[in-house]
């Protein structure tokens, strides 16, 4: 039996033993840690979202506003300055061609006319006087009884008689065409929009008397951007619709597209209603709905969204010749390919591309800034 007095000694010579394999085993591990690196872990697969190509752009749409007005419209005034002494239509008024509209007083121009063919009738005495008195110079002259200078002096009264005669029917005719101008008169049937002067009240030649709008066929004068005008053609046919009328579209054709670009870097294009474009009346506010079509050439243009593209600042311009990177990815290798895809114009959040997708392909639109071409990468499939 062992004693109280060894147990200590025990203990102790233990505890060494113990110690020495503990010590053992760490130098072990530390060696080991030393000798062997930490093993990398496998990179993570993205997880992307992806759709299938095959919307289509039919054409663009778009909507411009603008103002609804006659095709036939003229401001009338006076071609000559007076006093206004008779208005013979009212404002809204409908009138016929050559109706009267105004009149001015005609009593200082009426004088003149007179006056000018008093001048007239004095001017042919006049020449039939130097004629007669040439005719008598130019015999005596061929017998002898006149000089040649005689005849000169005569030949001359006579040119000018004639040319004073020429001058007072010039005067006649001018002075008519003046008293004329006192009355104002519809050039077409139409509507009498505005009248501006007062009855007695002093008016200048051109100064605006009346506006007359023709009760026939309407007209739409909007602006059209830049980046669509080109787009835009003679004969186009266009949609028309008013916000008085919103249950209503009328069809309409372009009849004119302006050379230069008016404010905001947009072209004036003039569109003109088919006939029966009834409720719709000049000063109406309008909206033109254009179809652009023609420049898709008969291609197929496939819509996707912006977020497809990998590089956000090449989208969008308009520029039809310009590319934009995209990811295709392949379900059976699971791994995406960059590609060059040729894009057009912008259609909200989406755009346009011309080349390079078919229909079918699995298009990467979330994450495509971790993408790189040939990576691996899985499409996300919403949890049911």
């Amino acid at each position: 039996m062992m004693t109280s007095s060894r147990l200590p000694d025990l203990l102790v010579s233990s505890l060494r033993q113990t110690g020495g394999i503990l010590s053992l085993a760490l130098l072990g591990l530390a060696a080991a840690s030393c000798s062997s690196e930490p093993e990398e872990a496998p990179p993570a697969i993205p997880t992307v979202r992806v759709l299938t190509v095959g919307k289509t752009a039919d054409g663009q749409i778009r909507r411009v506003s603008g103002r609804v007005e006659a095709v036939d419209q003229s401001t009338l005034s006076f071609g000559v300055s007076g006093k206004v002494v008779a208005i013979e239509v009212l404002e809204g008024q409908e009138v016929i061609k050559g109706q009267l509209i105004a009149r001015l007083d005609d009593a200082t121009l009426t004088l003149a006319v007179n006056e000018a063919n008093t001048s007239l009738t004095l001017a042919r005495a006049a020449l039939v006087e130097a004629k007669a008195a040439y005719d008598r110079t130019k015999a005596l002259t061929q017998s002898g009884g006149a000089s040649q200078q005689e005849l000169d002096s005569a030949t001359a009264t006579l040119a000018n008689a004639d040319a004073a005669v020429a001058n007072a029917e010039t005067a006649v005719a001018r002075a008519q065409i003046d008293l004329k101008r006192t009355k104002l008169f519809a050039p077409f049937h139409g509507k009498i929009v505005s009248l501006n002067p007062d009855l007695f009240q002093e008016v200048g030649a051109s100064e605006t008397m009346a506006v007359i709008q023709s009760d026939g066929a309407l007209m739409v004068e909007v602006l059209v951007p830049e980046t669509l005008i080109r787009d835009v053609d003679f004969g186009q046919v266009v949609k028309v619709s008013a916000p008085t009328l919103p249950d209503e579209t009328f069809q309409a054709t372009v009849t004119r597209i302006g050379a230069e670009s008016a404010e905001g870097n947009a072209y004036p294009v003039t569109v003109r209603l088919a006939d029966g474009a009834e409720g719709l009346r000049p000063g109406m506010t309008a909206g033109v709905t254009f179809q652009f079509d023609a420049y898709l050439e008969g291609k197929t243009a496939y819509l996707i969204p912006l977020s497809c593209l990998a590089v956000d600042a090449l989208a969008g311009t308009g520029d039809r010749d310009e590319k934009a990177p995209v990811f295709i990815l392949d379900p059976t290798t699971e791994k995406v390919t960059q590609i060059m895809v040729q894009v057009g114009n912008l259609r909200g959040n989406e755009i346009e591309v011309y080349e390079g997708l078919e229909p079918g392909d699995l298009i990467v639109s979330a994450g495509v800034a971790f993408l790189r071409d040939g990576m691996s990468a899985t499409a996300w499939t919403p949890r049911r």
